[in-house]
């Protein structure tokens, strides 16, 4: 994921916000993609379909930094600094430096699923079905939008001040470097969820490790996280909204 980052920043600025918009090529509208009915999931599987309809409707704060505390148990609790909005957290973000938001590299502090290798076109399709399946439930795509907003808000604001042509380049770098440093916590519930199913497909046990890690990325969704953006010094985290 580093690789070529800073040159895909300073050659590319004015492209840099297609990773942040709504038609990310990652599949269909959610009114064109047909999810097969007649698949049975593992119960655990199942399980989640059904949480992930209730998630995030309030916000537990005390679970969710307990969750956080879970999952940096191998490095160490970061500091966690709660903040209202996604326009506060990028408002909070834009203080900094590009230079030093370049510094920062990328979101890795919740574990991302391990790579699945489909056994043929048919897994493959379940599991992606599966994956959009659950990003619909939990609302991956209104989500997203709503971590989008700030930094399209920011661009056009430049744009509309007339600004000149090197601090627009710097508004839409900055944006771009704010979305390496965020996780859209229904999003990687939905890849999480997908993972889940993988895994048990393929032999692992309920109780696995990889399990787990994806199980906690669920339930800081599920909880009522909404993102996350990771700094040298603080998670910067926002509640979702309903």
């Amino acid at each position: 994921m580093e690789i070529g980052r800073r040159e895909l920043l300073a050659g590319a600025a004015s492209l840099s916000l297609a990773r942040l918009a709504p038609s990310q090529g990652e599949g269909p509208p959610a009114n064109e993609m047909r999810v097969s009915t007649d698949h049975r999931w593992h119960p655990l599987t199942s399980s989640l379909l059904d949480r992930a309809g209730r998630a995030g409707q309030r916000l537990d704060r005390p679970r969710v930094e307990r969750i956080i505390d879970e999952v940096s148990e191998e490095h160490g609790r970061p500091v966690i600094k709660w903040l209202e909005s996604p326009a506060r957290a990028f408002e909070h973000l834009s203080r900094y430096p590009l230079g030093d938001l370049m510094q920062m590299g990328t979101a890795r502090f919740w574990t991302v699923p391990p790579l699945f290798t489909a056994t043929d076109d048919d897994a493959a399709e379940r599991s992606f079905e599966l994956y959009w399946h659950a990003a619909q439930i939990l609302k991956a795509e209104e989500h997203d939008r709503a971590l989008m907003a700030p930094k399209l808000i920011a661009k056009e604001q430049a744009i509309a001040a007339q600004s000149r042509p090197e601090a627009i380049f710097e508004v839409r770098a900055v944006a771009a470097q704010i979305g390496w440093l965020e996780t859209s916590l229904s999003a990687a519930a939905a890849k999480a969820v997908s993972a889940i199913e993988d895994l048990l497909s393929a032999g692992h046990g309920e109780d696995s490790l990889a399990i787990y890690h994806q199980s906690k990325v669920f339930e800081a969704c599920e909880h009522g996280l909404l993102a996350t953006w990771e700094t040298p010094d603080v998670l910067i985290c926002v509640p979702g909204f309903t």
